[in-house]
């Protein structure tokens, strides 16, 4: 009974434990899920979805409503009956109105033309931010398989020196070769451990680098790795694509220099929208209000007839009578005087710009400059990206060259040690010459692995920006 608690907490220690590898595609997801660049981007397409909804928006009437409940205290006149107040009154006041542009010069609709058109550049800069995002993760993954195949290189000269400095001591004990001879193996060994030292740190610092473009915590950061492709997913091809071929599908599938285009087609509309500014406005508007009083009273049961009420005389002295007649009264109820209070209006309205402080005009100049801004933009977008088109190919092909004569210089380096090693063993050549063999050896491997992922790094820098999908 109690080995399955221990087996329990073995398993989740093992699971915690246990080391994630990912794939250059796993790690590019992981990467656009997680970069708060590009969520960013995403909120600013939510924003700009947002504002497209208002703009639709805006083409309905405007609704509102207004109510007051207040109470007055001194001689005041009242608005509903017409007559003085002098204690305190209560009163209340419900307005309602609604207006609807019939006419604004076409600002509305070039409103939503140009909400549509932020809606697409917003897309398009989340997919620009997704391509940055590509292409660091891609460089740090390449940079760790080299290193790795720069570490296997070094770990195999070290092991190749220890050998050769066990082989120098049996030697030197038995007095066929002198002391300065494994003085010499004993400084190289150490020169090649600091090499390779330093290429283990620099291949950990960019496998950090890799995770935290993933946004990785730090529990995960420390115990993840990466899946190291098959060779034939790393050869080097001769370059044949041309570069007016490659700019061609660059700018179709490019979204930074979509953007670009949409931007300039979005500050073009400025300038329709802002010349909106010049023309008249025609509008309906609606409204119905009421109200209460509570000066508001009104005549209840039969009239009250009393005795005639001596008024003055006549020229003969007579008394004159008026007749006495009076009333009861209550507190004409609210919802009765909602209804006798209640008043509608309708009416058209049109504004005719004549003079606004050169307002119009100024708006008109500066909507025509950011669309002159947005145009050059463009133009220095797909500078940027011939130039980058262009870099990449050079550096794809030089690379390549690179690679050719480096493995050529690997091979007749190999032979050269094989050979210098022959003769070392043989007593023909002293640990000078061998060292000297190994170290360009050494130097025409490290050669070749770095012309192999340059090569490598500007191929997938042209399938980013080509708009390829990446992979290995």
């Amino acid at each position: 009974m109690r080995t399955l608690p221990l087996l329990l907490f073995l398993t989740v220690i093992a699971q915690v434990n246990a080391q994630q590898v990912l794939t250059l595609q796993q790690c590019i997801q992981r990467a656009e899920e997680k970069n708060l660049m590009v969520i960013n981007a995403m909120l600013d397409e939510e924003l700009a979805r947002v504002s497209r909804s208002q703009a639709s928006w805006d083409l309905a009437p405007d609704l509102n409503g207004f109510a007051s409940h207040s109470y007055n205290f001194g001689r005041v006149v009242d608005r509903f009956t017409n007559t003085f107040a002098n204690d305190r009154v209560q009163s209340n006041n419900f307005f309602l109105s609604a207006n609807v542009g019939l006419y604004e010069g076409g600002r509305k609709m070039n409103r939503i033309r140009q909400a549509d058109l932020d809606i697409r550049t917003a897309e398009q800069a989340r997919e620009t931010m997704l391509n940055d995002v590509r292409l660091e993760v891609t460089q740090a993954f390449l940079d760790v398989l080299g290193l790795r195949e720069r570490i296997r290189a070094s770990e195999a000269q070290v092991k190749n020196t220890q050998e050769q400095l066990t082989f120098t001591e049996a030697f030197v004990e038995a007095g066929r070769s002198p002391q300065a001879e494994l003085f010499i193996l004993r400084s190289q060994l150490a020169q090649e451990e600091l090499q390779l030292t330093d290429v283990s740190n620099q291949h950990d610092q960019r496998l950090l680098a890799l995770g935290r473009s993933m946004q990785m915590p730090l529990s995960e950061l420390m115990r993840f790795d990466i899946q190291v492709p098959s060779v034939s997913a790393l050869r080097v091809a001769e370059p044949t694509a041309g570069a007016e071929e490659v700019l061609e599908q660059v700018l179709k599938n490019n979204p930074s220099y979509a953007q670009a285009e949409s931007a300039a087609e979005s500050a073009e509309r400025g300038i329709d929208i802002a010349r909106a500014g010049h023309l008249p406005t025609l509008s309906l508007g609606a409204s119905m209000g009421t109200g209460y009083s509570g000066l508001n009273r009104r005549i209840v049961g039969e009239p009250i007839v009393g005795s005639p009420q001596p008024i003055g005389f006549t020229a003969g002295g007579e008394t004159v009578f008026a007749p006495n007649i009076g009333f009861n009264t209550e507190l004409t109820p609210f919802g009765s005087q909602l209804n006798q209070n209640l008043n509608e209006t309708v009416g058209l309205q049109l504004s005719i710009p004549i003079f606004n402080n050169m307002r119009n005009r100024t708006n008109v100049a500066q909507a025509r400059i950011r669309h002159e801004q947005a145009r050059n933009r463009m133009t220095v977008v797909r500078d940027d990206l011939q130039r980058n088109v262009v870099d990449a190919l050079v550096m794809q092909r030089s690379a390549y060259r690179q690679y050719l004569a480096a493995d050529r210089a690997v091979e007749a380096g190999t032979l050269a040690l094989e050979y210098a090693q022959e003769r070392f063993n043989a007593g023909a050549i002293t640990s000078i010459e061998l060292t000297t063999a190994k170290t360009q050896l050494n130097r025409n491997t490290a050669e070749l692995i770095n012309a192999k992922y340059q090569y490598l790094m500007a191929s997938k820098y042209l399938d980013i920006l080509q708009g390829i999908p990446v992979a290995l």
